[in-house]
C-alpha cells in the first residue's frame, strides 16, 4: 500500500508497473506455499524416532484458493488504474524533464533505480531478517536438530553486516543519486556486490539436502538475487548519467499541477 501512495506522490511510473505486478507474484506465490505445505505435511512424521504416515487432507485449500483468486483480481483492477495514472503522469514528466530523448531516458533510468531501492528496502531487508529465523550458527555439539539449517560463524557475522547496513545504504543511496556524488554511487555497488554474494552462500547452504530443502525460501533467495544483481547495475547506470544535465532538473522545484487537480486522460 505504502509502495502505491508513494508512487502516486512522487510520480514514478515504473515503481506505479511494479506494485501492479507485485500483487500477481504474491497471488502466484499462493502456488509455492500449497506445495510447501503438501511437502512437509507428507514428511512430517518421518522426524519421529517411530515413524509415522500422515494423509494430506488439503482443508487449508479452503481459504487458500480464495485468497489467491482475491489477490488476482486485485492486481487485475490495479493493472488498469496503473495503466491510466501511467499515461497521466507521463504528461507530467514531459513537462517536467522536457522533450529530449536522452533526457527522458536518463530520468527512466533514475525512476527504475530508485524503484529497486524501495523493493530493496522492504523484500531484501525482509528476507535477510527471515533468514535469522531459518539459519542457525554453526555451534553444533551435543544439540543438533536435522532439519536445521546452520552457517559457519564467519558467515553468520556477515550476514549480521549486510542485514545491519541495509538502511544506511538505502539513505546513501537516495542522497548519492540526487546529488551526483560519486563517492557513495561506489558505496552502494560494493553493497549490493555483498548482498549478491550473502544471498549466493545463503542458497547454497539452503540446498545442500535437496530432501530438506524449503521452496518458499529458495524462491524469494532467487527474487532477492534477482533483485540485487539488477540494482547493482542500475546503479551503474545511474553512475555514467552524472555530469549530463539530470540533476538540475531532479533538484527544480516542481511547477506542474498537484496530481489530484490534473484532467483525466480520456478513457
Amino acid at each position: 500500500m505504502w509502495l502505491c501512495f508513494n508512487a502516486i506522490y512522487t510520480q514514478n511510473t515504473v515503481q506505479i508497473v511494479t506494485t501492479a505486478a507485485v500483487t500477481f507474484f504474491c497471488a502466484l506465490f499462493a502456488i509455492v506455499q500449497i506445495l510447501e505445505v503438501r511437502k512437509w505435511y507428507g514428511n512430517f512424521g518421518k522426524t519421529c524416532q517411530a515413524q509415522l504416515k500422515f494423509e494430506f487432507y488439503p482443508k487449508f485449500l479452503s481459504y487458500d484458493i480464495p485468497l489467491m483468486i482475491a489477490l488476482l483480481i486485485f492486481g487485475f483492477i490495479m493493472a488498469f488504474l496503473g495503466w491510466k495514472l501511467y499515461r497521466q503522469l507521463g504528461w507530467n514528466i514531459y513537462k517536467k524533464i522536457g522533450g529530449d530523448i536522452n533526457t527522458q531516458a536518463m530520468f527512466k533510468t533514475y525512476l527504475i533505480y530508485t524503484m529497486l531501492l524501495k523493493l530493496g528496502l522492504f523484500f531484501i531487508f525482509g528476507l535477510a531478517l527471515e533468514a535469522f529465523t531459518v539459519f542457525k550458527i554453526n555451534f553444533r555439539n551435543s544439540f543438533y536438530l536435522k532439519h536445521n539449517r546452520f552457517l559457519p560463524r564467519h558467515f553468520y557475522l556477515f550476514h549480521i553486516a549486510v542485514t545491519g547496513l541495509t538502511f544506511l545504504i538505502q539513505i546513501i543511496g537516495y542522497r548519492s543519486a540526487k546529488k551526483e556524488i560519486k563517492v557513495g554511487m561506489i558505496c552502494l555497488c560494493v553493497f549490493w556486490a555483498a548482498i549478491i554474494i550473502d544471498f549466493c552462500i545463503l542458497m547454497k547452504y539452503s540446498t545442500s539436502s535437496i530432501k530438506d530443502s524449503w521452496y518458499f525460501l529458495i524462491a524469494f533467495l532467487s527474487i532477492g538475487i534477482i533483485i540485487s544483481f539488477f540494482s547493482l547495475i542500475w546503479s551503474v547506470f545511474v553512475y555514467n548519467n552524472f555530469g549530463r544535465g539530470l540533476k538540475d532538473r531532479l533538484n527544480q522545484k516542481d511547477k506542474e499541477e498537484p496530481v489530484f487537480y490534473l484532467r483525466y486522460a480520456p478513457i
